[in-house]
């Protein structure tokens, strides 16, 4: 081999040299290019599944918090009401079931029914016996006399219905009159209270029955409240 053939050997050794450092460089350079991206991923997976971690513990406090504030928190809450005009309404049947004088009240109307239904049924009573006796011995006594104690009977047992009657207006009265103290002190209460706390523009009536309200809120109600000032009020009044 000549000069000039080694000296053309050498250029192309010097070539094929660099072009395998560089083959290698870049080699070295994917696989850290490679390792750095995995290690990226790795880092990026794991954040996320900290995050995810983190957020299933702050959804479990959050249950475990509105469990704990259901469970505790069973009592109506009353309703904040921020406007010029507050609304409050009273169940009637509630007071009609737990106001002492509205029991009174009750208990002395039905004795006052038991008394009228006694007066009725002893006169009934003592017009049966009077026609008994009268079947008995009525022989005994003259066609005129007959006659008369006749169309008396006739005129008691007439009677009876228009006596019936007037015992129904009388206990139809007296509850009428019952029902209006009822109102009048439940009323005359009502005011007084609402004067004291200055509290509500409009108290409402409800019942079960009959009622202009068809829904109201719970925390609209103060029927409690009312019952047992009623109660106290009441009891005061019978202890003078």
């Amino acid at each position: 081999m000549n000069t000039e053939e080694l000296n053309e050997n050498i250029p192309s050794q010097e070539e094929n040299t660099s072009n395998e450092i560089s083959d290698q460089v870049a080699q070295q350079d994917n696989c850290t290019t490679q390792k750095h991206s995995c290690n990226c991923r790795g880092l990026v997976t794991l954040i996320l599944a900290c995050l995810s971690f983190i957020g299933v513990v702050v959804l479990l406090i959050m249950i475990l918090c509105c469990k704990n504030t259901e469970s505790k928190d069973t009592s109506k809450a009353k309703i904040v009401q921020s406007g010029n005009l507050k609304i409050a309404y009273v169940n009637t049947d509630t007071i009609m079931a737990k106001y002492q004088y509205a029991k009174d009240l009750e208990k002395a109307l039905a004795a006052y029914q038991s008394q009228l239904s006694v007066q009725y049924q002893s006169v009934g009573t003592k017009l049966k016996t009077e026609y008994e006796n009268y079947m008995k011995t009525g022989e005994k006594l003259t066609l005129t006399q007959q006659k008369q104690k006749e169309q008396q009977l006739q005129a008691q047992y007439n009677n009876l219905p228009q006596m019936q009657q007037q015992m129904m207006k009388k206990l139809q009265d007296r509850q009428a009159s019952d029902n209006k103290k009822l109102i009048n002190a439940v009323y005359a209460f009502i005011k007084d209270y609402n004067q004291k706390h200055a509290k509500y523009n409009i108290i409402l009536a409800r019942s079960y029955v009959s009622s202009p309200v068809l829904y109201a809120d719970e925390g609209f109600n103060i029927t409690d409240e009312i019952v047992k000032g009623l109660n106290e009020e009441y009891k005061k009044v019978k202890e003078k």
